[in-house]
C-alpha cells in the first residue's frame, strides 16, 4: 500500500514539473514570437525588411526647369541715418563727469525738456571759492581807491604849504638890500629859492601820482576782473552739465563703451562720449551686419524684405542702398569680422516701429534661372563625396546616376550634366 502511494506521488510530481517548464518555455520565446503588434530586442535579431517590397509607394519627381534662389539673412536694427547727438560736456576742471540724471529713454521728448545732468558738486565748490576771491579783490579795489585819496589829499596839502612857504619867502626876499645887512638879505634870497624849488617839487610828485592813479588802480581791477572770469567760466561750466533738448524727438541712450552697455545714470563719461541721442524718426533705416561668405553675393539697389522681432508679422519691403568695404568687428566684446550693411525700408510707420528695434533683413537671391533643378532630398552623396541621383519610377528599375551640380539654393539645386528635364527621380533613402 505504500509502495503505491509514493508511485503516484512520484506520476504527480513529474507532470507538474512537465508543466513548469512548459509554461517557461513559452515565456521565454523571443517577444517577435509572441505577437505581430510588439517589437523587442536587438535590430540583428528581427528579420530583415526587403527594399524591394516597400509598405507605401515612393512618390517620384520629375525633372522640371526651375529658378534656383537663395536667401541672405542679415540682422541688424533700425537707426536713424540723422540724430542729433548730445555728448559728454568739455569741463575745464576735469577729463571726466558722472551722469546723475537720464529722462527715460524711448520718452517723447519736447525742446527744452530737461534730458541730462551731470554732477556739478566739485564746481559748486569751485563756486564759492570763485565768489570769494571775487569779493575779496572788490574789497581789495575799494581800500586801493581810499589809499590813493588819501594820498592825493597828502600831496595836495603838501602842494599848498609849499605855495604859503613860497609867498612868505617872497615877502621877505622883496625887502630891500638897504634895509637889511647883507647876510640877512642873502639868507632871505635863499630861503625863497628853496621855498620854490620845494614848490615845484611838490607839484612833480602830485603830477606823478595823477599820472600812476589809474595804473595802480588797475592793477586791483585786474584782479577782480580774473575772478570774474572765473566765476563765468564755473556758471557756464555748470550750465554745461545740464542739457536740455535742442529738438523734440524720442530719447535713445548712448553706448558706454567701457562697460560694453547703454550708458545710464552713475557712469563717468569722458568728454565727447555720447550720452544719447535725438534721432530725426523720417530719416529710419536698418543697419544690418553680414559675415564675408555672404557679403560677396550682395549688391547695392538689391531688394529685400525687413521683419522685425518686436512687431510679428509685420514685414515691408526695402533695398540695399551702401555695403562697407572694409570689415570691422561688430562689437566690442565680440572678435568676429563682419561688413556692414544699410536697408532703406520703402515705408515705416514710426508710431509702431521705434529706434533700437532688432530687424531681420531677407535678401533674396536668384542664382540661375530655367535650368533643370532638383529638391535637395533627391541628392545624395557616396563615401567619395559624388554626388548621385536614383532615375526610375518604381524602386525595382530605379538606377543610380552621377551627376555634376551648379548653383546650390536654398530649395532646389541646379543639375549641370547626368539629369535632364523631364526625367524622373526617387528620393534618396539616408
Amino acid at each position: 500500500m505504500a509502495k503505491k502511494k509514493n508511485n503516484t506521488f512520484t506520476i504527480f510530481a513529474a507532470a507538474l514539473i512537465l508543466f513548469v517548464f512548459v509554461a517557461a518555455g513559452i515565456q521565454l520565446q523571443p517577444a517577435s514570437a509572441q505577437g505581430p503588434g510588439i517589437s523587442t530586442g536587438k535590430a540583428s535579431d528581427r528579420p530583415p525588411v526587403s527594399d524591394a517590397a516597400p509598405v507605401n509607394k515612393i512618390a517620384a519627381y520629375k525633372v522640371g526647369t526651375e529658378s534656383i534662389q537663395k536667401e541672405v539673412i542679415l540682422t541688424g536694427e533700425l537707426r536713424a541715418a540723422r540724430s542729433t547727438s548730445i555728448a559728454a560736456p568739455d569741463i575745464r576742471s576735469s577729463f571726466s563727469n558722472m551722469v546723475t540724471f537720464l529722462a527715460p529713454e524711448g520718452s517723447q521728448i519736447k525742446k527744452g525738456d530737461r534730458i541730462v545732468e551731470f554732477d556739478d558738486s566739485s564746481l559748486m565748490s569751485n563756486k564759492s571759492e570763485a565768489e570769494r576771491s571775487l569779493d575779496e579783490a572788490q574789497l581789495n579795489i575799494e581800500k586801493t581807491k581810499s589809499d590813493l585819496e588819501a594820498q592825493r589829499c597828502d600831496l595836495l596839502n603838501s602842494v599848498s604849504q609849499a605855495q604859503a612857504q613860497v609867498k612868505q619867502d617872497e615877502l621877505y626876499g622883496k625887502i630891500s638890500k638897504d634895509l637889511l645887512p647883507g647876510n640877512t638879505y642873502q639868507k632871505y634870497q635863499l630861503n625863497l629859492q628853496k621855498s620854490k624849488l620845494a614848490l615845484d617839487k611838490a607839484k612833480e610828485s602830485l603830477d606823478n601820482f595823477e599820472k600812476s592813479y589809474a595804473s595802480q588802480l588797475s592793477l586791483v581791477e585786474i584782479n577782480r576782473s580774473q575772478a570774474e572770469i572765473n566765476l563765468k567760466k564755473i556758471n557756464s561750466d555748470m550750465t554745461l552739465l545740464k542739457i536740455d533738448a535742442p529738438q523734440d524727438g524720442i530719447l535713445i541712450y548712448g553706448d558706454n563703451w567701457q562697460n560694453n552697455r547703454k550708458v545710464q545714470p552713475g557712469d563717468t563719461l569722458f568728454h565727447g562720449m555720447e550720452v544719447a541721442s535725438l534721432p530725426d524718426l523720417e530719416s529710419m533705416q536698418v543697419v544690418g551686419y553680414v559675415y564675408d561668405t555672404e557679403y560677396g553675393a550682395l549688391l547695392t539697389d538689391m531688394r529685400c524684405l525687413i521683419s522685425f522681432d518686436a512687431v510679428p508679422g509685420v514685414e515691408i519691403g526695402g533695398r540695399v542702398v551702401s555695403l562697407t568695404s572694409v570689415a570691422s568687428r561688430k562689437n566690442f566684446a565680440s572678435s568676429k569680422k563682419v561688413f556692414q550693411a544699410v536697408i532703406q525700408p520703402d515705408k515705416l510707420d514710426v508710431q509702431q516701429l521705434k529706434p533700437g528695434m532688432t530687424a531681420r533683413v531677407r535678401v533674396p537671391l536668384i542664382l540661375a534661372k530655367g535650368t533643370p533643378a532638383i529638391p535637395r532630398e533627391y541628392l545624395g552623396y557616396d563615401t567619395q563625396g559624388r554626388s548621385y541621383v536614383i532615375k526610375g519610377t518604381e524602386p525595382k528599375t530605379a538606377a543610380q546616376q552621377f551627376v555634376q551640380l551648379g548653383a546650390v539654393g536654398d530649395r532646389f539645386i541646379q543639375v549641370v550634366s547626368g539629369v535632364s528635364a523631364g526625367e524622373s527621380l526617387l528620393p534618396v533613402q539616408r
